[in-house]
């Protein structure tokens, strides 16, 4: 028990709790670690002062982090974090705990603010028949990322491949599959959808998996978009001086970045460096087209694809994978919250309807960029709404939801920026009904600047 929250029994009550059979954490409104329990700390086989201070994951953490599994596990969901007894049953077991279920009790301070969560593991049936009035699950998104850390486990690198649609679940399966294995590589799929990010993450993964330093390991890579026969014959030449005869195969990859844009004398090239040293080196191949659309396009092909292609991995544009939306972008909601050193904010259902309708031109950048943009935004409130969101998400839901016959009307940046700042200057002032120094403060301007634009807008 940390010094802030000891009163005058808290030695007492920690004893108490350290006899139940239950482990059991104490959260603050950050979702760090104030209390662990014994039966917590046997689960993870360390001491209490090893979890305290540490924060909960609500995004994926990586796999190098001490506790991943307990981190992320023991997020609360976005209903425990607005007030309300909740119970989480588990798809699968947590780091070797037989518990089915888990109990999110929020602790409220002043203004009814929730400013403690207690989280217990037990039987997912014993919870829910004490809290059956009042039970409420995680959201769809939330509650895949839960099953994912506890389903796979090896996840660095691999949020391109977050979600529960057909495809992604299919890709995530080859992922695991080529960390497991010493075959070479084709990811293919529209542009910013995360193909070179993945193929680094399944390199990683596989020197890991083999008890391997990644830092050892000559990953490559030759983008054949830029170069030339001639220039990539002088690649290959650096990548042949690097090759160390010390070192397995696998730890020496040579990445061909956009394979579609090869020439035919980089492909000739490129096939007979293969076949003669295909017992020293793997293959790992990026492009936007797959393995048949190459080679019918070109009979050329076949001969380095079937070097190449051994295992291959399609990764498809958010709009051809919408039902994967939400998991994403609760993902990198998590992320910017983290990196701003803020509370866990939700996503509104009516900013979550535009993120889902959006087409996502840019793919996985564009979601991420605008997820930031609307935690940036998000000034004084607990979630982000629709008027957070970028303007070229909301006017699209708004032509596509109409005649497309008819004129969009155009949207004024001036007014939305000031509808943003009365919005904001609103809720500082119902904080601080009295102090206008106060509000000031919060928004880090002047009082004198308050006042102004106070009278300006008409907020009295």
């Amino acid at each position: 028990m940390t010094k802030e929250i000891r009163g005058g029994n808290s030695r007492q009550l920690a004893k108490q709790l350290d006899l139940l059979d239950k482990p059991m954490a104490v959260l603050d409104h950050k979702g760090q670690f104030l209390f662990v329990n014994a039966p917590l700390c046997r689960l993870c086989d360390t001491e209490a002062t090893s979890l305290v201070g540490k924060q909960i994951s609500w995004d994926l953490p990586t796999d190098s982090t001490p506790y991943a599994p307990i981190l992320s596990a023991f997020a609360p969901p976005t209903a425990a974090r607005e007030g309300v007894i909740t119970t989480r049953k588990l798809s699968a077991p947590i780091a070797g705990c037989s518990a089915t279920g888990q109990l999110f009790l929020p602790l409220f301070g002043e203004d009814h603010v929730v400013e403690l969560m207690l989280v217990a593991l037990g039987d997912w049936k014993e919870f829910q028949s004490q809290v059956a009035k009042r039970d409420s699950q995680d959201s769809g998104a939330e509650q895949t990322l839960a099953q994912l850390r506890r389903r796979w486990p090896k996840l660095d690198g691999l949020v391109s491949l977050l979600g529960s649609s057909s495809s992604i679940g299919l890709a995530m399966e080859r992922a695991q599959l080529a960390i497991r294995s010493e075959a070479n590589l084709l990811i293919h799929g529209p542009q910013n959808v995360g193909k070179s990010d993945l193929c680094q993450a399944i390199f990683v993964g596989r020197l890991e998996n083999r008890g391997l330093n990644p830092v050892t390991g000559q990953y490559f890579p030759i983008d054949l978009a830029v170069l030339d026969a001639e220039l990539v014959a002088g690649m290959l030449e650096v990548f042949q001086g690097r090759l160390r005869a010390d070192q397995p195969k696998i730890a020496q990859q040579l990445v061909l970045e956009n394979l579609h844009e090869a020439s035919d004398p980089s492909i000739d090239l490129l096939s007979k460096y293969l076949d003669s040293h295909q017992n020293l080196i793997t293959v790992a191949a990026i492009s936007r087209i797959g393995a048949s659309d190459l080679v019918a396009r070109n009979p050329n092909w076949q001969e380095l694809l079937n070097r190449v292609t051994v295992h291959e991995l399609e990764l498809p544009g958010l709009s051809q994978r919408r039902e994967d939306i939400a998991v994403l972008a609760q993902q990198f909601l998590a992320t910017a919250c983290r990196k701003a050193d803020r509370a866990m904010l939700s996503i509104s259902s009516e900013a979550m309807d535009l993120l889902e309708a959006f087409s996502w031109p840019r793919n996985l950048n564009q979601l991420s960029e605008a997820i930031k943009t609307a935690v940036q935004l998000s000034v004084l409130t607990k979630s982000i709404q629709t008027s957070h969101l970028p303007v070229e998400v909301r006017s699209f839901v708004s032509s596509a939801a109409g005649d497309s016959s008819q004129n969009v009307e155009p949207i004024s940046l001036d007014e939305v920026l000031l509808e943003l700042e009365k919005i904001i200057l609103r809720r500082a002032l119902k904080l601080s009904p009295r102090n206008r120094a106060q509000a000031a403060r919060w928004l880090d301007i002047s009082r004198p600047r308050l006042l102004r634009r106070i009278e300006q807008l008409h907020l009295e």
